[in-house]
Protein backbone atom coordinates (compact mmCIF):
# COMPACT_ATOMS: atom_id res chain seq x y z
CA UNK A 1 0.00 0.00 0.00
CA UNK A 2 1.52 3.06 -1.57
CA UNK A 3 2.24 5.62 1.87
CA UNK A 4 0.02 9.19 1.82
CA UNK A 5 2.47 11.73 2.61
CA UNK A 6 1.37 14.72 4.69
CA UNK A 7 1.98 17.96 5.23
CA UNK A 8 1.55 18.83 8.60
CA UNK A 9 2.35 22.28 9.69
CA UNK A 10 2.01 23.60 13.15
CA UNK A 11 2.31 27.41 14.16
CA UNK A 12 2.80 28.74 17.89
CA UNK A 13 2.60 32.13 18.98
CA UNK A 14 1.58 35.17 18.55
CA UNK A 15 3.50 35.95 15.81
CA UNK A 16 2.05 32.12 14.39
CA UNK A 17 5.90 30.78 13.99
CA UNK A 18 5.85 27.36 12.46
CA UNK A 19 7.53 24.54 13.70
CA UNK A 20 9.80 22.28 11.99
CA UNK A 21 11.65 18.59 12.26
CA UNK A 22 8.59 17.42 13.90
CA UNK A 23 9.58 13.94 15.68
CA UNK A 24 5.84 13.46 16.56
CA UNK A 25 2.40 14.65 16.24
CA UNK A 26 -1.14 13.33 17.35
CA UNK A 27 -4.40 14.75 16.82
CA UNK A 28 -7.22 13.68 18.14
CA UNK A 29 -11.31 14.60 17.71
CA UNK A 30 -14.23 12.96 19.57
CA UNK A 31 -17.76 13.84 18.81
CA UNK A 32 -18.62 12.65 21.89
CA UNK A 33 -15.86 13.50 24.16
CA UNK A 34 -15.41 17.77 24.69
CA UNK A 35 -12.58 19.00 22.47
CA UNK A 36 -10.09 18.26 20.47
CA UNK A 37 -6.35 17.63 21.73
CA UNK A 38 -2.91 17.76 19.79
CA UNK A 39 -0.03 16.98 20.92
CA UNK A 40 3.76 17.76 19.71
CA UNK A 41 7.34 16.47 20.12
CA UNK A 42 10.25 17.33 19.06
CA UNK A 43 13.51 16.12 19.76
CA UNK A 44 17.04 17.09 19.94
CA UNK A 45 20.66 15.40 19.20
CA UNK A 46 22.94 15.47 22.07
CA UNK A 47 25.54 18.39 21.18
CA UNK A 48 22.93 20.63 20.43
CA UNK A 49 21.92 23.49 22.14
CA UNK A 50 19.58 22.88 24.87
CA UNK A 51 15.96 23.94 24.75
CA UNK A 52 15.52 26.62 27.24
CA UNK A 53 18.30 28.41 24.92
CA UNK A 54 16.16 28.40 21.95
CA UNK A 55 13.64 30.85 20.66
CA UNK A 56 11.38 28.02 20.25
CA UNK A 57 11.25 27.75 24.01
CA UNK A 58 10.70 31.40 24.55
CA UNK A 59 7.83 30.98 22.90
CA UNK A 60 6.16 27.79 24.29
CA UNK A 61 4.23 29.33 27.18
CA UNK A 62 1.05 28.63 28.78
CA UNK A 63 -1.71 29.52 27.28
CA UNK A 64 0.45 30.15 24.25
CA UNK A 65 -2.06 29.81 20.87
CA UNK A 66 -1.62 27.32 18.72
CA UNK A 67 -2.80 25.94 15.43
CA UNK A 68 -1.99 22.44 13.26
CA UNK A 69 -3.08 22.11 10.02
CA UNK A 70 -3.13 19.03 7.87
CA UNK A 71 -2.44 19.54 3.81
CA UNK A 72 -3.65 23.05 4.26
CA UNK A 73 -7.01 22.30 6.36
CA UNK A 74 -7.01 23.44 10.20
CA UNK A 75 -7.46 20.85 12.59
CA UNK A 76 -6.95 22.41 15.92
CA UNK A 77 -6.73 25.80 17.06
CA UNK A 78 -6.12 26.14 20.79
CA UNK A 79 -3.72 27.11 23.43
CA UNK A 80 -0.73 25.56 24.96
CA UNK A 81 -1.75 23.85 28.51
CA UNK A 82 1.14 21.39 29.36
CA UNK A 83 4.21 22.60 27.86
CA UNK A 84 7.56 19.64 29.13
CA UNK A 85 10.97 19.65 28.18
CA UNK A 86 13.29 16.77 29.39
CA UNK A 87 16.79 14.62 28.27
CA UNK A 88 18.29 12.00 28.63
CA UNK A 89 21.52 10.56 27.31
CA UNK A 90 20.09 10.30 23.82
CA UNK A 91 18.52 13.39 23.85
CA UNK A 92 16.31 16.08 24.23
CA UNK A 93 12.94 16.60 23.98
CA UNK A 94 10.05 19.22 23.83
CA UNK A 95 6.38 18.18 24.42
CA UNK A 96 3.61 20.94 23.41
CA UNK A 97 0.16 19.39 24.46
CA UNK A 98 -2.82 21.76 23.67
CA UNK A 99 -7.22 21.86 23.17
CA UNK A 100 -8.75 23.74 21.16
CA UNK A 101 -10.48 26.83 22.42
CA UNK A 102 -13.32 25.46 24.12
CA UNK A 103 -10.97 23.70 26.89
CA UNK A 104 -11.80 26.88 28.75
CA UNK A 105 -15.04 25.43 28.73
CA UNK A 106 -14.37 22.51 30.53
CA UNK A 107 -12.30 24.34 33.65
CA UNK A 108 -14.30 26.90 33.92
CA UNK A 109 -17.79 26.78 36.32
CA UNK A 110 -21.09 28.40 35.25
CA UNK A 111 -22.05 31.36 37.47
CA UNK A 112 -25.02 30.79 39.37
CA UNK A 113 -26.35 34.11 38.61
CA UNK A 114 -26.70 33.58 35.35
CA UNK A 115 -30.45 33.08 34.17
CA UNK A 116 -31.07 30.76 31.13
CA UNK A 117 -34.83 30.92 31.87
CA UNK A 118 -36.93 31.50 28.61
CA UNK A 119 -34.41 31.81 26.16
CA UNK A 120 -33.61 29.88 23.25
CA UNK A 121 -31.05 27.39 23.18
CA UNK A 122 -28.90 29.37 20.76
CA UNK A 123 -29.03 32.17 23.55
CA UNK A 124 -28.44 29.94 26.57
CA UNK A 125 -25.08 28.73 25.15
CA UNK A 126 -24.18 32.23 24.16
CA UNK A 127 -24.68 33.55 27.44
CA UNK A 128 -22.36 30.60 28.99
CA UNK A 129 -19.76 30.77 27.11
CA UNK A 130 -19.49 34.89 26.67
CA UNK A 131 -17.75 35.78 30.03
CA UNK A 132 -14.72 33.41 29.33
CA UNK A 133 -14.14 35.75 26.16
CA UNK A 134 -13.38 32.84 23.62
CA UNK A 135 -13.77 33.58 19.78
CA UNK A 136 -16.74 31.32 19.80
CA UNK A 137 -19.31 30.78 17.22
CA UNK A 138 -22.42 29.30 18.47
CA UNK A 139 -24.17 27.02 16.66
CA UNK A 140 -21.36 26.63 14.17
CA UNK A 141 -22.95 24.72 10.84
CA UNK A 142 -22.14 21.29 10.57
CA UNK A 143 -21.33 21.01 7.03
CA UNK A 144 -19.05 23.75 7.27
CA UNK A 145 -17.31 22.46 9.97
CA UNK A 146 -16.64 19.26 8.26
CA UNK A 147 -15.90 21.17 5.08
CA UNK A 148 -12.97 23.29 6.88
CA UNK A 149 -11.06 19.57 8.66
CA UNK A 150 -12.11 17.29 6.22
CA UNK A 151 -11.02 19.95 2.81
CA UNK A 152 -14.39 19.22 0.80
CA UNK A 153 -17.77 19.97 1.87
CA UNK A 154 -20.03 17.11 1.46
CA UNK A 155 -22.96 18.53 0.43
CA UNK A 156 -25.46 19.73 2.92
CA UNK A 157 -28.37 18.58 5.04
CA UNK A 158 -31.97 20.30 5.32
CA UNK A 159 -31.68 22.57 8.38
CA UNK A 160 -35.24 23.35 8.72
CA UNK A 161 -36.11 20.41 11.58
CA UNK A 162 -32.36 21.06 13.44
CA UNK A 163 -33.05 24.78 13.34
CA UNK A 164 -36.56 24.76 14.67
CA UNK A 165 -35.56 23.07 17.87
CA UNK A 166 -32.87 25.17 18.07
CA UNK A 167 -35.25 27.61 18.26
CA UNK A 168 -37.49 26.33 21.43
CA UNK A 169 -37.23 27.88 24.63
CA UNK A 170 -35.02 27.04 27.78
CA UNK A 171 -37.51 26.27 30.82
CA UNK A 172 -36.96 25.35 34.24
CA UNK A 173 -33.26 25.13 34.02
CA UNK A 174 -31.18 26.29 37.52
CA UNK A 175 -27.21 26.71 37.51
CA UNK A 176 -25.57 24.68 39.96
CA UNK A 177 -22.76 25.95 42.34
CA UNK A 178 -19.35 24.57 41.08
CA UNK A 179 -20.77 23.07 37.71
CA UNK A 180 -18.74 23.36 34.54
CA UNK A 181 -19.61 25.55 31.53
CA UNK A 182 -19.10 22.83 29.33
CA UNK A 183 -20.91 20.14 31.47
CA UNK A 184 -24.22 22.58 31.39
CA UNK A 185 -24.06 23.00 27.51
CA UNK A 186 -23.71 19.74 26.91
CA UNK A 187 -26.71 19.00 29.08
CA UNK A 188 -28.73 21.42 27.50
CA UNK A 189 -28.21 20.49 23.88
CA UNK A 190 -29.27 16.82 25.00
CA UNK A 191 -32.41 17.64 25.95
CA UNK A 192 -33.23 19.54 22.81
CA UNK A 193 -31.95 16.54 21.31
CA UNK A 194 -28.68 17.53 19.54
CA UNK A 195 -24.84 16.36 20.59
CA UNK A 196 -22.34 19.30 21.23
CA UNK A 197 -18.66 19.32 20.19
CA UNK A 198 -16.66 21.75 18.30
CA UNK A 199 -14.67 22.69 15.19
CA UNK A 200 -12.15 25.29 13.95
CA UNK A 201 -13.86 27.76 12.14
CA UNK A 202 -11.92 31.06 10.47
CA UNK A 203 -12.76 33.49 12.78
CA UNK A 204 -12.03 30.73 16.16
CA UNK A 205 -13.93 27.57 17.42
CA UNK A 206 -17.12 27.01 16.33
CA UNK A 207 -19.70 25.69 18.64
CA UNK A 208 -21.46 22.81 16.54
CA UNK A 209 -25.00 22.00 17.48
CA UNK A 210 -26.28 19.03 15.36
CA UNK A 211 -27.51 15.36 15.22
CA UNK A 212 -26.14 12.31 13.66
CA UNK A 213 -25.25 12.76 10.23
CA UNK A 214 -26.99 9.86 8.80
CA UNK A 215 -28.62 11.50 6.14
CA UNK A 216 -25.45 12.98 4.94
CA UNK A 217 -23.58 11.36 2.39
CA UNK A 218 -21.06 8.96 2.16
CA UNK A 219 -17.37 10.20 2.18
CA UNK A 220 -15.26 7.77 2.78
CA UNK A 221 -14.81 3.61 1.97
CA UNK A 222 -13.17 0.71 4.00
CA UNK A 223 -12.87 -2.96 2.32
CA UNK A 224 -10.96 -5.81 2.84
CA UNK A 225 -11.58 -8.79 0.66
CA UNK A 226 -10.26 -12.50 0.64
CA UNK A 227 -8.17 -13.58 -2.02
CA UNK A 228 -8.49 -16.85 -3.88
CA UNK A 229 -5.12 -17.73 -2.55
CA UNK A 230 -6.29 -16.69 0.68
CA UNK A 231 -4.77 -13.65 1.02
CA UNK A 232 -6.22 -10.40 2.37
CA UNK A 233 -6.90 -7.32 0.06
CA UNK A 234 -8.00 -4.01 2.00
CA UNK A 235 -8.26 -0.23 1.83
CA UNK A 236 -7.23 0.02 5.55
CA UNK A 237 -4.49 -1.97 7.76
CA UNK A 238 -6.33 -3.63 10.39
CA UNK A 239 -9.46 -3.52 12.41
CA UNK A 240 -11.83 -5.41 14.81
CA UNK A 241 -15.37 -5.13 15.83
CA UNK A 242 -16.49 -5.43 19.45
CA UNK A 243 -20.03 -6.19 21.25
CA UNK A 244 -19.86 -5.28 24.77
CA UNK A 245 -22.66 -5.81 27.14
CA UNK A 246 -20.82 -5.82 30.23
CA UNK A 247 -22.67 -2.75 31.84
CA UNK A 248 -25.78 -2.76 29.38
CA UNK A 249 -29.24 -2.81 31.30
CA UNK A 250 -31.64 -5.36 29.86
CA UNK A 251 -34.76 -2.51 30.51
CA UNK A 252 -34.66 0.79 32.56
CA UNK A 253 -37.85 1.76 34.91
CA UNK A 254 -38.23 5.26 36.15
CA UNK A 255 -40.09 6.63 38.79
CA UNK A 256 -42.09 10.09 38.27
CA UNK A 257 -44.48 12.19 40.78
CA UNK A 258 -47.19 14.34 39.66
CA UNK A 259 -46.83 17.50 40.37
CA UNK A 260 -48.26 19.39 43.39
CA UNK A 261 -50.46 21.29 42.27
CA UNK A 262 -52.11 18.91 40.17
CA UNK A 263 -55.89 17.54 41.81
CA UNK A 264 -54.49 13.98 41.90
CA UNK A 265 -51.31 13.65 43.91
CA UNK A 266 -49.41 10.13 42.44
CA UNK A 267 -47.03 8.33 41.78
CA UNK A 268 -45.89 6.54 38.30
CA UNK A 269 -44.03 4.45 36.65
CA UNK A 270 -42.65 3.54 33.03
CA UNK A 271 -40.31 0.45 31.78
CA UNK A 272 -38.44 0.52 28.37
CA UNK A 273 -36.98 -2.65 26.96
CA UNK A 274 -33.61 -2.22 25.55
CA UNK A 275 -34.61 -3.72 22.09
CA UNK A 276 -30.52 -3.18 21.21
CA UNK A 277 -30.73 -7.16 22.89
CA UNK A 278 -32.62 -8.80 20.41
CA UNK A 279 -30.50 -8.39 17.21
CA UNK A 280 -28.52 -11.11 15.06
CA UNK A 281 -25.52 -11.17 17.32
CA UNK A 282 -27.01 -11.48 20.69
CA UNK A 283 -28.51 -14.97 22.34
CA UNK A 284 -31.90 -14.41 24.06
CA UNK A 285 -30.80 -13.78 27.41
CA UNK A 286 -32.92 -15.70 30.32
CA UNK A 287 -31.59 -13.26 33.32
CA UNK A 288 -32.50 -10.10 33.71
CA UNK A 289 -30.50 -6.74 34.31
CA UNK A 290 -32.85 -3.99 35.28
CA UNK A 291 -32.03 -0.41 35.88
CA UNK A 292 -34.10 1.67 38.04
CA UNK A 293 -33.86 5.60 38.40
CA UNK A 294 -35.92 7.85 40.14
CA UNK A 295 -36.44 11.77 38.11
CA UNK A 296 -38.34 14.41 40.10
CA UNK A 297 -38.85 16.12 36.52
CA UNK A 298 -40.95 12.50 35.19
CA UNK A 299 -44.22 14.45 36.03
CA UNK A 300 -46.32 12.39 33.42
CA UNK A 301 -45.82 8.61 32.74
CA UNK A 302 -45.09 9.85 29.01
CA UNK A 303 -42.05 11.93 30.28
CA UNK A 304 -40.71 8.88 32.50
CA UNK A 305 -40.94 6.45 28.96
CA UNK A 306 -39.16 9.32 27.40
CA UNK A 307 -36.35 9.34 30.58
CA UNK A 308 -35.32 6.07 30.04
CA UNK A 309 -35.74 6.07 26.48
CA UNK A 310 -32.47 8.47 27.17
CA UNK A 311 -30.69 6.45 29.52
CA UNK A 312 -30.82 3.34 27.31
CA UNK A 313 -29.85 5.32 24.76
CA UNK A 314 -26.65 6.60 26.70
CA UNK A 315 -26.07 3.48 27.92
CA UNK A 316 -26.47 1.56 24.28
CA UNK A 317 -24.26 4.08 22.69
CA UNK A 318 -20.87 1.84 22.79
CA UNK A 319 -22.09 -1.45 22.60
CA UNK A 320 -21.39 -2.11 18.97
CA UNK A 321 -18.50 -0.58 17.88
CA UNK A 322 -15.78 -0.81 15.12
CA UNK A 323 -12.30 0.04 15.08
CA UNK A 324 -9.98 1.23 11.99
CA UNK A 325 -6.81 2.02 11.47
CA UNK A 326 -5.94 3.47 8.08
CA UNK A 327 -2.50 4.14 6.22
CA UNK A 328 -2.44 8.27 6.06
CA UNK A 329 -5.00 10.85 7.19
CA UNK A 330 -7.76 10.91 4.96
CA UNK A 331 -8.63 9.11 1.56
CA UNK A 332 -8.14 11.23 -1.71
CA UNK A 333 -8.64 14.75 -1.14
CA UNK A 334 -10.58 14.51 2.48
CA UNK A 335 -9.03 14.25 5.67
CA UNK A 336 -11.08 12.24 7.84
CA UNK A 337 -13.17 13.83 10.28
CA UNK A 338 -16.37 13.06 13.00
CA UNK A 339 -19.58 12.63 11.85
CA UNK A 340 -19.18 11.24 8.84
CA UNK A 341 -20.63 8.20 6.61
CA UNK A 342 -18.19 5.66 5.77
CA UNK A 343 -19.07 2.78 3.84
CA UNK A 344 -17.48 -0.46 5.25
CA UNK A 345 -17.08 -4.11 3.96
CA UNK A 346 -14.68 -6.29 5.68
CA UNK A 347 -14.71 -10.15 5.02
CA UNK A 348 -12.89 -10.46 8.47
CA UNK A 349 -14.99 -9.09 10.83
CA UNK A 350 -18.29 -10.02 8.76
CA UNK A 351 -19.42 -5.75 8.90
CA UNK A 352 -20.93 -4.58 5.68
CA UNK A 353 -22.85 -1.55 5.38
CA UNK A 354 -22.83 2.68 6.12
CA UNK A 355 -21.13 3.77 9.45
CA UNK A 356 -20.91 7.18 11.06
CA UNK A 357 -17.28 8.00 12.26
CA UNK A 358 -17.05 8.69 15.82
CA UNK A 359 -13.74 9.60 16.99
CA UNK A 360 -10.87 9.99 14.71
CA UNK A 361 -7.10 9.79 16.37
CA UNK A 362 -3.91 11.17 13.83
CA UNK A 363 -0.28 10.16 14.76
CA UNK A 364 2.58 10.85 12.90
CA UNK A 365 6.11 9.61 13.85
CA UNK A 366 9.33 8.79 12.92
CA UNK A 367 8.87 4.82 14.12
CA UNK A 368 5.52 4.43 13.30
CA UNK A 369 4.93 6.05 10.50
CA UNK A 370 1.52 8.06 9.53
CA UNK A 371 -1.92 6.56 10.28
CA UNK A 372 -5.32 7.28 11.68
CA UNK A 373 -7.69 5.24 14.17
CA UNK A 374 -11.13 5.41 13.21
CA UNK A 375 -14.06 4.69 15.78
CA UNK A 376 -16.80 3.84 14.20
CA UNK A 377 -20.63 3.21 14.85
CA UNK A 378 -23.25 1.46 12.86
CA UNK A 379 -25.69 3.88 11.39
CA UNK A 380 -28.71 4.61 13.22
CA UNK A 381 -27.16 2.72 16.27
CA UNK A 382 -26.16 5.81 17.73
CA UNK A 383 -29.62 7.86 19.12
CA UNK A 384 -30.24 11.82 21.12
CA UNK A 385 -33.33 11.65 22.78
CA UNK A 386 -34.58 14.81 23.57
CA UNK A 387 -37.15 15.97 26.39
CA UNK A 388 -40.60 15.25 25.56
CA UNK A 389 -40.90 18.88 26.30
CA UNK A 390 -38.07 20.39 24.91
Amino acid sequence: MPAKVHDVEVRLGAARARLTALDEVRISHDMLSPGSVATVALWRQPGERPWPETELFRLAKVFAPVEVAVDGHLQVRGVLEKPRVGAERTGAGLWLSFRDLACAAMVAEASPSLSLRDVTLEEALRRLFEPLNIPIVIGANADDARSVQAGARPGARAPSARRSRRRHHVDRFRVQPGTKVWQLAEQLCRRHGYLLYTAPCETGIGLVIDQPAYDSPVLFEFTRRRNDDGSATATFLGGSREWDATQLPTSVTVFGHTSHTSREDARHRATVQNDRLTGPRVEPLTQVRPWYRKDKKARTPKVATQKARRILAQANASFDVLTLTAQGFGQGNRIFAVNSMARVDDVETGTTGDFLITQVSMIRSRAQGTTTQLRLVPKGSLVIEPDEDA
